[in-house]
């Protein structure tokens, strides 16, 4: 018996996960077989702002991002400064697929 949660495995019997508190399954659905994708950068920006803006319009309209540096902006002592990011890092970067890149810097292109 497994937990479809936190995926630990128990003894014929019990029915519930003690910790996670769902029922018990025979046997764990097979993992999703990961996707290679092949990201391009489409905006940089220093503004938190406009970052949110981007993630809402690629959102929308369906488009998977990856928005590189972006947590990571307040990991370091420095912070973000006056600019708006980390000066150590650089700006956060939206990357999307090769496929959606003409899509997706049509629907930025006034965040540039």
């Amino acid at each position: 018996m497994f937990c479809p949660k936190c995926k630990y495995e128990y003894v014929e019997g019990v029915k519930e996960c003690p910790d996670c508190q769902v029922a018990l399954v025979e046997e764990l659905p097979p993992e999703p077989e990961l996707e290679y994708v092949d990201l391009v950068t489409v905006l940089k920006s220093e503004n938190p702002a406009v970052i949110m803006i981007a993630k809402s319009i690629l959102e929308g309209a369906g488009i998977r991002y990856f928005a590189k540096g972006e947590r990571l902006q307040d990991l370091f002592a420095l912070g973000r400064f006056g600019s708006g990011f980390n000066p150590l890092l650089g700006p956060v970067e939206i990357r999307v697929s090769r496929d959606d890149k003409e899509m997706a810097e049509e629907l930025l292109k006034d965040l540039k």
